[in-house]
């Protein structure tokens, strides 16, 4: 059991940096293939393309990991090697809980009135105008300095109290802003139309169109009287129909009250037993009359409900014919001074529509912009807090925590600081000459020595300012490399090895640096013969990128070659 503890923390070579998590960092471990050795004999378990090898050999235990020779694209460039940066943002609660103070800031006051202080006057948008910072409050701190947080993750827990007062501020800051929008677009109604009309009656088809409006009107007026007098007709013919069919009805109620007292009669005065006959018959024909004479009762009552209905109808109809009568006789005086009024002239009527229906619309898109205002804060408000949680707007290590429990949050209070896994850079000096070949936007190859096995890239972001150094009797620039990649692994101070591409081979054969070592001037790799064991094959190198190295002779494509990932006594 130690043996194994102590190899798997020395897995990695000799260039291996063990690292120290912040505390609240989870650990992130790749999978790997369990070694396992026992005497002499070599124990191999694989996990996809990838091998581990562990070989004991008296006092020591050597452990490997496959790596397959590839045939590609290879870069090289100027190397050096420099310090990882993690950047760290502060997060502020950018969150607008502002009271309604209305806008107006071409000289109108909603609390004055209008630009000229007479249209609303008196009016005032409402208390919350009074109204001039808003906290909420903490509750709970959800974090703690070290902690790894993701986009979205909690900060802190607010006060219920404190959400609720706030949103009942801001819904009443909405519904003040909204009367105050419906009170200024009714008034630019108005105005429009006051305007409209005095600038058409300055018009040469003032007339005209005065005339079309009064003719219109008064139409209308008669058409309604027409209307009702068609209803009235129709009505009164149906009830002369009414009537008619009830005569009818009653007519032939009397036919079947005659037949019903026959009927009766014959069946009184006939003997069943004698004329059997007769009496049968005369009793159908009684049955007969009364069903008949049931079913005309019904019908006439029904006819005179109708009859009755009719003639309230038409009571109606009568009373609503006079009222629109004595509304056309309205109309007409109404319509006459309609006609009069469009017919005025005014002077300066186009001047003055231009200047009341600017100064009306201007009013109208201040309070239409201030009435969208509340309303998008009121939505901020409950989408941001609808878990009563503040929470983290990036990815990224918390590094200070600005509040506590019971703070008050404002807008533009720091919640945090954490680091910022998009600004993850690596800053070397370079001196003049070697900057010859480098610009901005370039690409640079990077390996981090705690991560071997990962893949790193990076831009040029920055190239400072020329410095001289008089010790030296040079003159460098500091060159700022933006990493990409999973930077989230990264940690201030890992050592980094940068590589400027300079230029571009394609088509060679290449392997990992870490698989080539040198003994007595020659370079060598490990590989594994027919039976397993462990041998070295002397290669020809060409150039490196720092992290590959070009293949002249010994390998080819799709070779397996073995990398030393750690060696420790037994």
């Amino acid at each position: 059991m130690g043996a194994g503890k102590k190899k798997k923390k020395e897995q990695g070579g000799e260039n291996a940096v063990v690292q120290k998590m912040p505390a609240g960092q989870k650990k992130r471990h790749g999978k790997r293939a369990p070694l396992f050795a026992a005497g002499g004999i070599v124990v191999l378990l694989t996990g996809g393309a990838i091998g581990y090898y562990l070989v004991q050999n008296g006092e020591q235990e050597v452990s490997y990991r496959e790596d397959a020779v590839q045939y590609g694209e290879l870069t090289v460039g100027l190397q050096e090697n420099g310090s990882v940066e993690v950047g760290t943002t502060e997060q502020l609660f950018e969150l607008d809980m502002s009271a309604y103070t209305e806008s107006g800031d071409g000289g109108f006051s909603w609390e004055q009135g209008g630009a000229n202080g007479n249209i609303f006057q008196g009016m005032t948008a409402g208390s919350s105008v009074s109204s001039s910072s808003r906290s909420l409050v903490v509750e709970e701190v959800l974090i703690t300095e070290g902690q790894e947080v993701s986009e979205g993750d909690p900060l802190y827990l607010i006060s219920q109290d404190s959400i609720d007062e706030i949103r009942e501020e801001l819904t009443s800051d909405m519904a003040d802003a909204q009367v105050t929008l419906e009170q200024t677009q009714t008034q630019l109604a108005m105005t429009r139309l006051e305007a409209q009309q005095k600038y058409e009656t300055d018009t040469a088809y003032g007339d005209v169109l005065a005339q079309a409006e009064y003719d219109n009107t008064i139409r209308q007026l008669q058409e309604a009287i027409t209307d009702i007098e068609e209803q009235l007709q129709e009505a009164n013919g149906e009830l002369l129909e009414q009537n008619e069919r009830l005569a009818e009805y009653q007519a032939d109620l009397a036919v079947e009250q005659e037949i019903l007292k026959n009927a009766e009669y014959v069946v009184e005065t006939t003997d069943m037993i004698s004329d059997a006959y007769g009496w049968i018959t005369a009793e159908n024909a009684r049955e007969d009359a009364v069903s008949v004479i049931e079913t005309l009762e019904d019908e006439i009552e029904a006819a005179a409900e109708t009859i009755e209905e009719t003639n309230a109808e038409i009571e109606d109809l009568t009373a609503g014919l006079t009222g629109a009568q004595k509304d056309l006789e309205q109309g007409q005086i109404d319509a006459k001074a309609q006609l009069s009024l469009r017919t005025l002239s005014y002077e300066n009527a186009s001047e003055r529509y231009d200047v009341s229906v600017g100064m009306g619309e201007f009013e109208a898109q201040v309070a239409r912009e201030d009435y969208d205002d509340a309303v998008a804060k009121l939505d901020e408000f409950d989408a941001v807090l609808g878990g009563r949680t503040l929470n983290s707007d990036y990815n990224g290590v918390i590094t200070e925590i600005s509040l506590a429990e019971g703070d008050t949050v404002d807008t533009g209070s720091t919640l945090a600081v954490l680091s910022d896994y998009d600004e993850v850079t690596v800053t070397v000096s370079l001196e003049e000459t070697d900057l010859e070949n480098i610009s901005e936007g370039d690409r640079v190859n990077v390996s981090i020595d705690a991560w071997p096995d990962e893949e790193f890239s990076g831009t040029v972001e920055e190239i400072g300012d020329a410095a001289y150094d008089s010790s030296t009797g040079t003159t460098y620039s500091d060159v700022t490399v933006k990493l990409s990649g999973d930077t989230a692994k990264l940690y201030d101070g890992m050592t980094a090895e940068l590589t400027f591409v300079t230029k571009e081979t394609k088509n060679v054969t290449y392997v990992s640096n870490r698989a080539v070592y040198r003994e007595n001037g020659k370079s060598y790799v490990r590989m594994r013969d027919e039976n397993g064991a462990v041998i070295s094959v002397e290669v020809v190198t060409g150039f490196s990128d720092g992290s590959y190295v070009e293949i002249i002779e010994g390998l080819s494509e799709g070779d397996t070659v073995l990398i030393e990932s750690g060696v420790s006594g037994s």
